[in-house]
């Protein structure tokens, strides 16, 4: 791998959009502690990660093998992170949904969705 000061510049540049990027992902989860918060703050947190791992390969300490391997890796934990913090945010979502009665929803237990359309339907 070229150890040139382009490429010194660019990790630099990508840890530190990584770094801002994962703390504003964490306080995010701070303010709203929900799981889904937490997964994608650690979604980001692969992103500071793989910088770790091209600085780590630049200073000699990872063969380009195991650095590629660590990358793959790391994209594919950002993936998983990310599909499960949709689904649990989807699950939370959906059990709200079916706890509330209609007694006690404020719009009389009717589904309403931005944009208009209540109950789930485009024809309502």
């Amino acid at each position: 791998m070229a150890n040139g000061p382009v490429l010194i510049v660019l990790l630099a540049l990508a840890g530190v959009a990584a770094a801002t990027l994962l703390g504003l992902a964490l306080a995010g989860f701070a303010r709203r502690r929900s799981a889904s918060y937490l997964l994608v703050a650690l979604a980001l947190a692969t992103l500071l990660a793989r910088v770790g791992v091209a600085t780590a390969a630049m200073a000699g300490l990872l063969a380009d093998p195991d650095h590629h391997l660590a990358e793959h890796i790391l994209d594919v934990l950002m993936a998983a992170l990310v599909i499960a913090a949709v689904y649990t945010a989807r699950s939370v979502r959906r059990r709200a949904r079916s706890d509330e009665t209609p007694e006690a929803a404020p719009d009389g237990g009717r589904d309403t969705h931005p944009g208009g359309f209540e109950g789930g339907h485009d024809d309502e």
